[in-house]
Order: structure tokens, then C-alpha cells, then sequence
């Protein structure tokens, strides 16, 4: 993944830099704020997209060859699914699941190409992860009724992202901030969904979510294989 991640040679100069990062944290706080007044508009499954779109122009600025596209389907489909959980249609938590699913799977794909699973960082990284799994699944599953199964999928894939991201050989401790704050956003998801109603769930949903996002674009340039 190295070969293909450049941090001091980006395209864009760092004022633009600056002023993308700035936008996208404008973008993400207005739309976690209009959600948590419950601002409602045609506007906002675009409004709920904008910050990931932003984090794809500065992807395109800051990657490069298969690590960049990769990414960014990624955050495609991320922003894809935003766009559908937003919308109001049948079947319309499922449709978004299968985005994210497809995400989470580009993620993993591109984190295990620089994956080191014989090292004793891996193991510390993971155990959390392999403990907390089960839990999940036996706290979830049954909640989830008919969903159960798209609900395990989901979490598999999400656990792969997040194992590929704690293997990473290079200075990955960002990226898999990125992966568990990912987990956490989703986990929160889950539970106010199918376990109990969590008080101001979507502002944590969100923050978490864009944080994640960010973390793990940011940890991505960061890498070194």
C-alpha cells in the first residue's frame, strides 16, 4: 500500500487541504445539528452525503493507483448509503445495510493488502475486537427478528475491516481508531434499533460516524506499509 500513498507530495496545496477539511467539518456538523432539531427537507439525504463527498475529493488529492480507488468506493458507497437509510422506503434499512456492507468490504479489501497477522501489535488490537464480537452477535441477533441474518453479515464484514485495519504493518494506529469508532457508530445503530431507544442516538450515530470516516481516510495517507 505504501507505493501508493503519497502525504508529502500531494496534488492539492495544503491551503486547499485545509479548506476541504474545514468544509467537511462545516458540512458534518450542520447536517448533525439540523438531524438532532429535526430539521426534515428533500435536501437533507444530500445533506447527510455532502461530508463523505467531501472526504473523496481529498482522497483524490491524496492517494494514488489502487489504495485511491479503492477508497473511494469506499466512500461511495458509504455515501450511498447514507442516502438510502435517509430516504423513506420499503425495505429501505436493508438497502442501506447492503451499501455499507459493500463498503466495509472495499475497506477490509484494501486494508489487508498491507496486513501483518503474525505480530504481537495484531494480537493486542484484536483481542477486544474477538471478545466483543460474540457479545454482539448474542445480544443482537435475536432482536434483530428477520433481520437477523443481513445483521450478521453485516457485522462479519465490519469485523473484517476492523481486524484488516489492527494487522496493518505500517503507523496504522489511526486507521484502526478509524475501524473501532466505525464499529462503535454501528453498534449504536443496532442497539437503539433493536435492543433500546438511546437518548440523542443520532447525534452520537453521526459524530461518530463522520469521525470514523475522517479517521480512517486520514489513516489510510498515513500508512506505511
Amino acid at each position: 500500500m505504501s507505493a501508493e500513498i503519497v502525504t508529502d507530495h500531494s496534488q492539492y496545496p495544503t491551503a486547499l487541504r485545509g479548506r476541504l477539511l474545514l468544509v467537511f467539518i462545516a458540512s458534518a456538523a450542520s447536517y448533525v445539528l439540523l438531524d438532532a432539531v429535526d430539521i426534515q427537507g428533500p435536501w437533507m439525504p444530500a445533506a447527510k452525503a455532502l461530508p463523505i463527498a467531501v472526504l473523496g475529493l481529498l482522497a483524490l488529492g491524496e492517494l494514488r493507483g489502487l489504495t485511491r480507488s479503492l477508497t473511494l468506493t469506499a466512500l461511495g458507497f458509504s455515501a450511498l448509503g447514507d442516502v438510502l437509510l435517509a430516504l423513506d422506503f420499503p425495505n429501505h434499512f436493508v438497502f442501506g445495510l447492503g451499501a455499507f456492507l459493500v463498503a466495509q468490504l472495499v475497506y477490509a479489501a484494501n486494508f489487508l493488502r498491507g496486513a501483518n497477522f503474525h505480530s504481537r501489535r495484531f494480537a493486542l488490537r484484536a483481542l477486544p475486537i474477538l471478545v466483543v464480537t460474540p457479545l454482539l452477535a448474542w445480544l443482537l441477533l435475536p432482536a434483530a427478528g428477520e433481520l437477523a441474518t443481513p445483521v450478521l453479515v453485516y457485522l462479519s464484514a465490519i469485523v473484517l475491516m476492523s481486524l484488516g485495519a489492527a494487522a496493518h504493518r505500517g503507523k496504522s494506529g489511526l486507521l484502526f481508531a478509524g475501524a473501532l469508532t466505525f464499529m462503535v457508530s454501528d453498534t449504536l445503530i443496532a442497539v437503539n434499533r433493536f435492543l433500546l431507544p438511546l437518548p440523542l442516538a443520532g447525534v452520537a450515530v453521526m459524530l461518530s460516524y463522520y469521525s470514523a470516516q475522517c479517521m480512517l481516510l486520514y489513516g489510510i495517507v498515513r500508512a506505511r506499509a
